[in-house]
């Protein structure tokens, strides 16, 4: 079996499209902003317990959580090294999105 143009050009821009939600699912968790946002959501709706915790409290509770000083520094650190790169996998993940759905168009219309 063999594939012409818009066969191959629907396959890599579904898997363009496919890699781009995987990267951002996977650097959600490391997103500060978003932890932040859905904080302040969660008690706004008055969802927040002391059994539930909002994101922003499971993160400061991580770090707290380390045995030393230094050992909390470093975690604090690499938390924040982790949304940086989370930030900048994310904008590569939205060009790999964009790439993406214009090959699955080229794919669709090409005749």
């Amino acid at each position: 079996m063999t594939l012409d143009t818009n066969g191959w050009l629907l396959i890599w821009g579904g898997g363009l499209v496919l890699l781009a939600i995987l990267i951002w699912w996977r650097t959600g968790r490391y997103d500060i902003k978003g932890a932040a946002v859905e904080s302040v959501w969660q008690v706004a709706r008055g969802k927040r317990s002391a059994a539930n915790l909002t994101p922003i409290e499971m993160m400061a509770n991580e770090i707290g959580a380390e045995p030393t000083h230094f050992s909390r520094t470093k975690r604090a650190a690499a938390t924040v090294a982790a949304h940086f790169i989370a930030q900048a996998l994310s904008v590569v993940a939205l060009f790999m999105l964009l790439i993406g759905i214009v090959l699955l168009a080229l794919g669709w219309f090409w005749r």
